[in-house]
């Protein structure tokens, strides 16, 4: 499935949900419909996970919705926050900002976490738009704010933002910097799939410098902790990055053994973009192996996906 049609997909999801109605039942409580709600979330944020995103979009549009009906401002700005956050990751970018703009309406009056989430999400979106000046601006305007009743996960998600953004500049001493400070609170906290994106960046950062046997042992470690999570999602793009790492580094079979798997990871899980990734590396690696009809194979593979 293309990316476009993936878009068509979530909209239409979006539209089809919004359109339900969702009331609570009135015998319900308050209390009943926040519990409800932030299930939902739960829920979103388990196929949000896996990379099937209209479901995830489906369940936090659900959530946002209990979370209306009550008034739950809290719970307002996450759904918010949640559903932007599945439109950043399919590249809707414009759907991004007019959720988290939503949720900014909100947070400003809140304070505290809420506006540090939405904040924190909004620098993201900077950078996906290829602005990474303006994300470090956002990032360290957050960064100067109180973190007190800021969870350790977001904290973490800020300096690994912060660290990307100063990657994204060209500023490689800054990124490590603000990268390995992420890396301690991940793994002090126990959350690895964090400390996975830490050092999948931390890899690509090393890779950039030209320093590949040091990425390769960091996008190792990303993959290892990717596969203890079980994030699928994650264990594609290490897979991938070993890949790109081995062909930069001059080696074409490691670099061919590791697009195959990752392309045989993709396909499992039906991730279109990642296939495709997958396909140009076995072409190229092929290519310099001289694998002329697996090259073939994949070039006729890759047509068949059609355009991005």
């Amino acid at each position: 499935m293309s990316r476009s049609a993936s878009r068509a997909l979530l909209l239409a999801a979006a539209l089809a949900l919004a359109a339900c109605s969702s009331a609570p039942k009135q015998t319900d409580t308050a209390t009943d419909v926040k519990n409800h709600a932030a299930e939902s979330a739960l829920s979103g944020n388990t196929y949000y996970r896996q990379g099937r995103y209209e479901l995830a979009l489906q369940f936090f549009t659900q959530a946002l919705n209990e979370n209306l009906s009550v008034d739950n401002e809290e719970g307002v700005v996450q759904s918010y926050n949640s559903i932007g956050r599945v439109y950043l990751a399919v590249g809707m970018n414009d759907e991004a900002e007019s959720a988290f703009a939503k949720a900014s309406s909100i947070a400003v009056r809140l304070g505290g976490a809420p506006l540090f989430v939405t904040s924190n999400n909004l620098g993201e979106l900077y950078l996906r738009r290829g602005d990474a000046r303006g994300a470090v601006e956002i990032f360290e305007r957050v960064l100067g704010g109180s973190l007190k009743d800021v969870q350790q996960d977001q904290v973490g998600l800020l300096y690994h933002n912060l660290g990307s953004a100063y990657k994204a500049t060209g500023d490689y001493a800054r990124a490590m910097e603000w990268l390995r400070k992420a890396l301690a609170v991940d793994l002090d906290q126990k959350l690895f799939e964090e400390a996975a994106a830490d050092y999948y960046m931390i890899a690509s950062v090393h890779s950039k410098q030209g320093d590949y046997k040091s990425a390769a042992e960091n996008a190792q470690l990303a993959l290892d902790n990717d596969k203890r999570t079980e994030n699928a999602l994650g264990v594609i793009k290490d897979l991938l990055a070993l890949g790109l790492i081995a062909s930069r580094a001059g080696d074409p079979a490691a670099a061919y053994r590791y697009f195959e798997r990752s392309h045989l990871a993709a396909t499992a899980l039906g991730s279109t973009a990642d296939i495709r990734s997958a396909l140009e590396g076995l072409i190229s690696s092929g290519e310099a192996l001289g694998k002329t009809a697996e090259v073939a194979a994949y070039r006729k593979a890759l047509a068949d996906l059609g355009s991005p």
